[in-house]
């Protein structure tokens, strides 16, 4: 028998390629191994995906702390399992927008005219989220720099976990919650991202174990500065809209 891919000799036991690494193929095409092989290769959705989001619910130290000191084979890597989140959630606001009929700026699944048409911002959540990371790294970080444990790039990828994990959830609560209610975007926002905060210090108190009331004070603060982050980006989502023609100064006037 030989591998298919670099012609090794390879023994009838082999599973593996001992020279490429190439899977050993011996039975014909169904669909139950070809949905295998590429949940495998592109999701690896047999074991750990799901084991993954479960375990960074009951154990997200043992997740995140296991992949920063090298265990990278028992869990899917942060990249791999924050861009399959993300565009799940981009699948998830052109259901909400193009099928639910849901106002994402204003919040009411009726058309509103007071206020500038901004719903196009949701085109380009996947880029402001990628970009968003470090940025919620960077005060995560600053606000667990007295313990000295994690650098920069390791809080870039607990925050990259979390931010994946909290964005699954989203999507498994907004589809059947606004396609059974009529409910505003807006509240179940500010609802979703007290919780989501919640959850990131829920995690970075089993990273760093920690007090609950020193987890709250930093998650506090946290809040402060997430808002005030909140606040440059909407202003320079704005500005930019304004210069490229995709709002005037008189969609804002009432």
């Amino acid at each position: 028998m030989h591998c298919k891919n670099c012609h090794t000799s390879l023994r009838t036991d082999f599973s593996y390629c001992p020279v490429c690494g190439s899977k050993v193929i011996r039975n014909r095409l169904t669909i139950k191994n070809v949905w295998e092989d590429i949940s495998f290769q592109v999701f690896n959705l047999d074991n750990t995906l799901l084991k993954t989001f479960r375990h960074l619910f009951t154990q997200p130290e043992v997740v995140i702390n296991g992949y920063i000191l090298g265990t990278r084979k028992k869990y899917m890597n942060p990249i791999s399992y924050f861009a399959i989140a993300i565009t799940l959630v981009g699948v998830m606001f052109f259901v909400l927008q193009n099928v639910y009929h849901v106002d994402l700026m204003n919040g009411a699944i009726t058309n509103s005219r007071e206020t500038p048409n901004m719903d196009f911002v949701f085109d380009y959540q996947a880029l402001i989220t990628y970009l968003l990371v470090p940025m919620y790294a960077l005060m995560t970080w600053f606000l667990f720099f007295d313990k000295q444990k994690l650098n920069f790039t390791e809080h870039v990828v607990a925050n990259a976990y979390i931010t994946g994990q909290v964005s699954f959830v989203q999507v498994f609560v907004c589809l059947p919650l606004f396609g059974l209610l009529d409910i505003r975007y807006d509240l179940f926002t500010w609802v979703y991202l007290l919780l989501s905060v919640f959850y990131q210090f829920y995690v970075f108190k089993k990273m760093y174990q920690i007090g609950f009331w020193s987890a709250f004070l930093r998650g506090f603060i946290y809040l402060i500065f997430f808002a005030i982050l909140m606040m440059v980006i909407g202003l320079l989502i704005i500005v930019v809209s304004i210069a490229t023609g995709r709002l005037s100064l008189e969609d804002f006037q009432t």
